[in-house]
């Protein structure tokens, strides 16, 4: 195993822009989580039916007069975020596709009994940078297991299957390669940032390392899956992870934590892995006990385990039994 960690190093070296993308993504990515926390502040649009009434105010909330009842679509797309329709009695109703609990407080907000800046405040600082940085990361896993797919391409596996290293060997090495290519410049760069910003992620240091770690395993063990099953496809396993890991973190709030109302596409993002680990790193920066995150815990480690063992099986087949 030694003797493929160095060769993965010496071929690294040879690929410098690896270590260039992997910094500049990380830095770029932790910069912009940082700056979106705690330098912007959001606004949301609420679409007024009437004028506004009077002692109906909010920070952060920019109430725009229309004459008819906007269309759903117009809160599909985000043109406006609520809808506001004032009765002749004074009364009001609010509609919206945001999450009950997210409305629940706007309408709080709305009505003065909510201080208008915890509104905005579902994900702490510490959650937004690891959301920003978890599709990136995925990604730059999916670019730095490119050795492992050459070794494929080039049919150097197969003397490997003949030899007495064996491919669970062989595919851990790769793994813990890659694994540590991800984990410890993301590490140095998060406390790099973080002391330049001045920002507190609210994470104590075990905690933080602990979720960087299980995030760059699942990065690893999933790109490893992905190329094992693509068998001497690299681009096509590339594109294909690549468009997956995009679209998956985004549905499951990477960016932008949203809710459009539709109980298919929720049921279908509480099964993301993304998912789950957003919800652990929030658990753990609100200091929930260890039962709460548990469960989404122990879901991304059972994923990383499954990667990691279809991953051998598959490749066992291909090339020992076959050669």
């Amino acid at each position: 195993m030694r003797a493929i960690l160095r060769n993965n190093l010496r071929r690294l070296w040879t690929q410098k822009q690896l270590i260039v993308l992997l910094v500049v993504f990380t830095t770029v990515a932790t910069a912009a989580a940082i700056f979106v926390s705690t330098g912007l502040e959001q606004i949301w649009n609420v679409a007024v039916v009437s004028s506004q009434p009077e002692g109906m105010e909010a920070d952060n909330v920019n109430f725009i007069e229309v004459e008819q009842i906007p269309s759903r679509a117009d809160l599909v797309s985000g043109r406006f975020d609520a809808i506001l329709i004032i009765n002749a009695d004074d009364s009001y109703e609010l509609d919206s596709i945001k999450s009950d609990e997210t409305t629940s407080r706007l309408i709080a907000a709305l009505e003065g009994k909510q201080d208008s800046t915890a509104l905005f405040s579902d994900r702490g600082t510490g959650t937004n940078v690891l959301g920003f940085l978890m599709m990136f990361i995925l990604l730059m896993g999916s670019t730095a297991m490119y050795m492992y797919a050459d070794d494929k391409e080039q049919n150097h596996i197969i003397r490997v299957a003949a030899s007495p290293v064996g491919i669970g060997t062989y595919q851990f090495a790769h793994c813990l390669f890659n694994f540590c290519f991800l984990y410890f410049p993301i590490m140095l760069i998060l406390f790099i940032v973080r002391w330049i910003s001045g920002v507190t992620l609210n994470y104590s240091f075990l905690e933080l390392a602990g979720l960087i770690a299980v995030l760059c395993a699942f990065s690893t063990t999933f790109c490893l899956l992905l190329y094992s099953l693509l068998s001497n496809r690299a681009e096509a396993a590339k594109m294909t992870g690549n468009t997956i890991i995009i679209l998956t973190s985004i549905l499951a709030g990477s960016f932008y934590a949203f809710d459009k109302g539709n109980h298919a596409l929720e049921l279908l993002i509480t099964v993301l892995p993304q998912k789950a680990y957003l919800t652990l790193a929030d658990r753990l920066e609100q200091g929930a006990a260890f039962m709460d995150y548990l469960p989404s815990l122990a879901y991304l480690l059972v994923l990383i385990v499954a990667f990691y063992a279809i991953s051998v099986i598959k490749t066992r087949r291909a090339y020992v039994n076959k050669h």
